[in-house]
């Protein structure tokens, strides 16, 4: 009895790596891994920290810039005006800014004093 409980675990543990497997093209990882490295060097903000209005340059077109806590909750989503962020509502901290550009995005850290 007990080796037909142990066999269906098995069958089960295996087939949900085979379909996480199966899911997953490491082609597109390895191409957007490349493409969020070339963005990342091409994607600058300053004065870090901040205290008032975060600057945002790049090469690219922004179309979008969130900001998350460090436990992942969405503190700010701003859809324009991405050359001078106002950030008086934050509470001073660290934060990840993610900057999105059309197909692509870069995620990079945020000091606020």
């Amino acid at each position: 009895m007990m080796k037909k409980y142990v066999f269906i675990f098995f069958l089960f543990f295996f087939s949900g790596f085979g379909a996480m497997y199966a899911q997953e093209d490491p082609a597109d990882r390895q191409s957007q891994t490349i493409d969020n490295f070339v963005l990342n060097e091409e994607v600058s903000m300053y004065p870090n920290p901040v205290e008032r209005y975060l600057t945002i340059r790049s090469t690219q077109p922004i179309t979008r810039v969130q900001i998350f806590s460090l436990l992942g909750d969405l503190v700010m989503d701003e859809s324009k005006n991405f050359i001078r962020i106002d950030l008086h509502r934050l509470n001073s901290g660290i934060y990840m800014i993610k900057i999105h550009s059309n197909q692509f995005h870069v995620t990079k850290k945020l000091v606020k004093k």
